[in-house]
């Protein structure tokens, strides 16, 4: 009998994004094909929540589209979208802005992705603040760099610590990446610590990524980007979208603001890897940068509604642990006290309670005893999600 024929081998840079990371929505894929078999669930996991797009956003592209705005646009974006996001982060991060330093692509995730191959490569460390969202770990190996972590303490609401940060740096550092409001804490980095981790990367001549998809979403403080430093702008990076302020996950629309030369290399490699995003898309961005910030102001409203009322119904629950966030649409709870991780927690809640979480082996080891529960539907559901969750705590310390 002839042996079974195999395919040419692949790129070893599969394994960068082929880690443990890559099955963080197992759970969450489970409980869609659950729920698409009848049962009865409450999907706390992916960051998708019950808000619809504006209906003047929808217009807006409506109107595009009837206009035949359905063929190529230009490499790094409209002039009208560029100018828009120039405008509305200049008057963000309080700093003149360009449009010559904005580069558009189809969601934030994929400008992320561009940004670390145009940074990092083989022989390279990227370092990465833990907890960390789940798909960083194979955006900062895609194109060939080191990870390396640096936990954040739970005991201290995972906020920077710079003497830490400071220790991982090696003469092979290339990039640190933050997220503020971070993903999946909600810890939204103070002012002074910022300003610290950007001297730090001015003096290590280093890249400092900032990821700020959730900067629009914020609860208790104000928001501070590394961007508003003036000295820092040279060697920052600045990711954002639309898909959490505007209630746009699907229209897969973000930007980077990037210094000039950098810039045009992501042009370059959007030209190879994208070549544009669909014009339609960039009218209504740029539509609801402009005109649409009332509604921006809602979504926060009510996220912060659901994260107090959520997260006082967990605080309850003995035997969790649960860190209340500063921003965004997601609480870590802490489940170790329970006997088991995050990831066997999550599975068990699934199977017995009907509600979705994502276990927290996916934002790095030292969260793996956690679990990240979004406050993503209304607070009836997030009520019976709760009493769910409560329920499934009580008969596991009672076991």
């Amino acid at each position: 009998m002839k042996n079974a024929r195999t395919s040419p081998p692949f790129s070893g840079l599969t394994e960068g994004y082929s880690g443990p990371r890559s099955k963080a929505w197992d759970v969450t894929d489970r409980a869609t094909r659950m729920d698409n078999d009848g049962a009865d669930i409450i999907h706390l996991g992916v960051g998708d929540p019950d808000f619809d797009t504006p209906a003047g956003i929808v217009d807006r592209a409506v109107t595009s589209l009837k206009s035949a705005r359905t063929h190529y646009s230009p490499i790094s974006g409209e002039p009208e979208l560029r100018n828009a996001v120039a405008e509305a982060c200049s008057y963000q991060y309080g700093t003149d802005i360009k449009a010559a330093q904005v580069c558009i692509f189809p969601g934030a995730q994929c400008a992320l992705f561009a940004t670390m191959l145009c940074l990092a490569g083989p022989g390279d460390e990227v370092i990465l603040l833990e907890p960390f969202y789940a798909t960083y770990e194979g955006v900062a190996q895609a194109g060939g760099a080191t990870m390396v972590t640096v936990a954040l303490s739970a005991d201290d609401d995972f906020s920077l610590n710079i003497d830490r940060i400071a220790d991982a740096v090696t003469d092979k550092t290339r990039v640190i990446l933050m997220n503020s409001p971070g993903n999946p804490s909600g810890t939204v980095f103070d002012q002074k610590s910022i300003e610290s981790l950007a001297q730090l990367c001015r003096d290590k001549n280093i890249w400092l990524v900032s990821d700020e998809v959730y900067s629009q979403l914020i609860f208790d403080v104000e928001h501070y980007s590394p961007l508003s430093i003036p000295q820092a702008r040279d060697n920052v990076i600045v990711i954002c979208s639309v898909s959490k302020s505007f209630a746009m996950t699907g229209w897969r629309l973000g930007w980077t603001i990037a210094p000039p030369e950098l810039t045009s290399h992501l042009s370059n490699l959007s030209q190879c890897l994208l070549f544009g995003v669909s014009q339609f898309t960039q009218d209504a961005v740029a539509y609801a940068l402009r005109n649409e910030h009332q509604q921006v102001a809602t979504f926060c409203n009510i996220f912060k509604q659901r994260r107090d009322m959520f997260c006082d119904a967990l605080e309850n629950i003995d035997g969790l642990i649960v860190h209340r966030p500063g921003g965004g649409m997601f609480t870590m709870v802490d489940v170790s006290a329970l006997g088991c991780d995050g990831e066997k927690f999550a599975n068990e809640l699934l199977d017995d309670c009907g509600v979705a979480v994502v276990p927290g082996f996916a934002f790095g080891d030292s969260v793996r005893n956690c679990v990240r529960i979004g406050y993503l539907c209304d607070e009836k559901q997030l009520m019976d999600a709760a009493n769910r969750i409560k329920k499934f705590v009580a008969h596991r310390i009672t076991e």
